[in-house]
């Protein structure tokens, strides 16, 4: 940040588990500030706010995206609450970086993206490698032909199991592997084009596990594989 800007100011929907590093920390390397929280339960947002340093606890999300002193909002909801609740931040004037996926569905996602355009806001998937510069060098290399012809992408994404009670399981909640990680392998590999599968059963309440083979119309195939039940790596390639 430019030291003669104003501090970005910055509203966080929910006291979630993934807020301290995907938000917190970034806002703080960055001398962004951290002008508010909601949550449902207030007292839970008092206690994150307390916690991390935030500046106001709100008791609930539409005071938060109506608050005139924040510009930007930060929402890291259940899948089913993406949508929602960024075409109700854009609708307020904000900016949003949104937790991927930022809607559950097509329908969604184009709504969000058109009253984006419409507001002149900017709305942001919460995916960080994209600007990394690894990841600009990676697309350097593979636009320049100094790897050759391109034959295959193959994307793996692994985390160690959630519990079986965990929100990303719950379909109800736009939930499962497909809305999980493949979002990330999905991102690096290039957009959805007709796809086929294939897949082994899974104990966990959402989809089985991958590998997933999209084909794309150029004849390349990526492969992307999205084992939610590997514990003993943490790792994507």
């Amino acid at each position: 940040m430019d030291p003669e800007e104003a501090p970005l100011r910055i509203g966080i929907l929910g006291a979630s588990r993934v807020s301290p590093t995907s938000i917190i920390e970034p806002a703080r390397l960055t001398g962004a500030r951290l002008v508010a929280v909601a949550a449902r339960d207030r007292d839970r947002a008092q206690d994150f706010a307390e916690r991390y340093g935030v500046e106001r606890a709100l008791g609930s999300y539409e005071d938060l995206v109506n608050d005139p002193e924040i510009e930007a909002v930060y929402n890291p909801l259940a899948n089913s609450l993406h949508a929602r609740w960024n075409l109700a931040a854009i609708a307020a004037g904000k900016h949003v970086l949104s937790e991927k996926p930022f809607a559950a569905n097509a329908a969604e996602a184009r709504e969000v993206r058109d009253a984006g355009k419409r507001a002149g806001v900017k709305v942001v998937d919460g995916f960080h490698y994209l600007y990394h510069p690894v990841t600009k060098r990676l697309h350097e290399l593979v636009a320049s032909g100094e790897l050759g012809e391109l034959q295959r992408v193959e994307t793996m994404v692994m985390i160690p199991p959630p519990p079986p009670e965990d929100p990303r399981w719950s379909l109800p909640l736009a939930g499962g592997a497909l809305m999980d990680l493949a979002a990330t392998a999905s991102t690096l590999s290039g957009p959805w084009p007709p796809w086929q599968a294939g897949v082994q059963p899974s104990s966990t309440p959402g989809e089985p596990n991958g590998p997933a083979c999209p084909e794309w119309t150029n004849g390349l195939t990526p492969i992307w594989s999205i084992p939610p039940e590997s514990p003993q790596r943490h790792d994507a390639i």
